[in-house]
């Protein structure tokens, strides 16, 4: 009952297309997909539900979505061909590249509750950006730092209405007035941090962002739909975005900080590394693969595997992890922008120690287990606090259909 090379029983996978059934029956999403490759075989590769329910589009294997907070392994592995050529240490300054990042403050809280602000500690490394452990501030809990941040992102919309769009240079350097969070280093913070690599990755490699991606990941892998933008001509295989409300599911508006849909047909002046790319489910599972494969991928090395370990391995420790606020990080520690499984039991997932990837906001997810050899996507458009809770079901259903 299992494939031939995959491992994988037939009979278990319908329980992975009953999952999707199930989950669209009871409009939790308008159109979701799955694909599985274990042992290098597409073992499953389905879409269900609609790409666009008011246009009654139906959803296809090809479509293109927003990526979100997906686009943070690609900055990664962007970075670390940098780091490859001794461009940069880990342990090493921002500043040294990014002078605006020099002499950061911090806010703190005396004993009445009243707010300083005191010089940081030690300076932001490169380190600190990738295991977002910087204290760079995201909009989003009302802090003195991330209301500041706002201020920063709303002062850049407005110039984008203008018709005068920040560049990423622009945008760094404004953020580098607003004060941390906290020390570099103390905690693990979802924020901007992946964001300002981005920046870093044009510093140091000369290039534009978007181009040094294209050219040192894109390309080589042949990702023809990954981008920071998605053509008019591709423009019928969008996903529509969705929220979910008191109503059940509804449209949603869903524009960036320059005011744009992140899937528009137009390239974006500010080219976002933590979550400005869209890509299809087929482009993803390529990079996935590359990665699981130490990698390489056909004739093209991107990283090698001793970059790779770096990556993967928990840089993150459990008082640092405390205050994350994610769920869906439990039994996790975290990498160089990666999720890395450290506790199957605190996780409550049949996963393996050693699982690893990451997930973004409207509700892409895929995972690369090196024990089983396998590559697992679930992509959905849906902002909602429980699609982590949707891609966990699609999981367990991946995982229980091992039949080796």
């Amino acid at each position: 009952m299992e494939t031939k090379k995959s491992g994988l029983c037939q009979k278990r996978l319908k329980n992975v297309d009953a999952y999707f059934e199930r989950i669209i029956d009871q409009g939790k999403a308008a159109g979701a997909a799955g694909m599985i490759i274990r042992h290098g075989e597409l073992a499953y590769c389905s879409s269900f539900g609609m790409r666009d329910r008011e246009k009654n589009a139906a959803l296809q294997n090809d479509a293109i979505y927003r990526i979100f907070s997906l686009s943070k392994v690609f900055t990664v592995v962007a970075a670390m061909t940098l780091y490859e050529k001794g461009l940069f240490r880990l342990h090493q300054p921002i500043a040294d590249f990014l002078p605006a990042w020099k002499n950061l403050l911090v806010t703190e809280y005396d004993e009445r509750g009243i707010l300083k602000l005191v010089p940081a500690k030690r300076p932001v490394s490169f380190e600190d950006l990738f295991t977002m452990t910087s204290g760079i501030a995201s909009p989003g809990d009302g802090s003195y730092s991330t209301l500041a941040m706002l201020d920063v992102i709303k002062k850049m919309e407005r110039n984008a209405k203008k018709g005068r769009p920040w560049n990423l240079a622009r945008l760094t350097d404004e953020a580098a007035k607003v004060p941390l969070c906290f020390h570099p280093g103390a905690y693990w913070m979802y924020g901007f941090s992946h964001d300002i690599l981005g920046r870093l990755i044009e510093v140091i490699s000369g290039k534009r962002f978007g181009v040094y991606l294209a050219e040192t990941i894109f390309e080589p892998l042949g990702l023809k739909d990954t981008a920071f933008f998605v053509p008019a001509e591709k423009q019928d295989r969008v996903v529509k975005p969705y929220i979910y409300g008191r109503k059940g599911l509804m449209p949603l508006d869903i524009v960036n900080h320059l005011g744009l849909d992140p899937a528009a047909p137009k390239a974006p002046s500010v080219e976002l590394g933590g979550r400005g790319l869209c890509s299809t489910m087929a482009d993803c599972a390529r990079y996935a693969q590359m990665l699981l494969n130490n990698g390489k991928w056909e004739n093209e090395r991107i990283l090698s595997r001793k970059t790779l370990d770096l990556i993967r391995t928990s840089h993150c420790v459990p008082k640092e992890m405390a205050c994350s606020g994610f769920e869906q990080i439990n039994g996790y520690g975290y990498g160089l922008g990666v999720r890395t499984m450290l506790d199957t039991a605190k996780a409550g997932l049949n996963g393996s120690v050693g699982e690893w990837a990451w997930d973004g906001k409207m509700g892409t997810w895929y995972c690369i287990d090196p024990a089983e050899d396998l590559v697992a996507l679930f992509f959905i458009q849906l902002e909602s606090g429980y699609n982590s809770d949707l891609y966990r079901g699609f999981s367990q259903t991946v995982y229980a259909a091992i039949d080796d």
